[in-house]
């Protein structure tokens, strides 16, 4: 991946958001960086006896889930809910 520009950086951090909310996380704060040729996606989460920050990546597959692509969308899901199991949920 090149150096993403303002509009990918903005597509990306609304591709997160977006999935971030379809997983019903009960209290999160995500941040979005372009790291190594892939997405680098803090998320911040409260669990049952606190807060647990947790980095998943993410390659183009990101962009493409925010397009529509649902089977994209659907495994970058499967991933992060792996990575964010201790995470309160709604």
């Amino acid at each position: 991946m090149a150096q993403p520009d303002e509009v990918d950086m903005a597509r990306a951090k609304l591709a997160v958001g977006t999935l971030l909310d379809e997983m019903k996380l009960a209290a999160h704060l995500y941040a979005v960086e372009p790291r190594e040729g892939m997405w680098a996606v803090i998320v911040e989460c409260a669990t049952g006896s606190g807060w647990q920050r947790v980095e998943l990546r993410a390659g183009p597959e990101l962009l493409a889930a925010i397009d529509g692509d649902a089977e994209t969308q659907a495994t970058l899901d499967a991933k992060w809910r792996a990575h964010l199991a201790d995470c309160k949920y709604d």
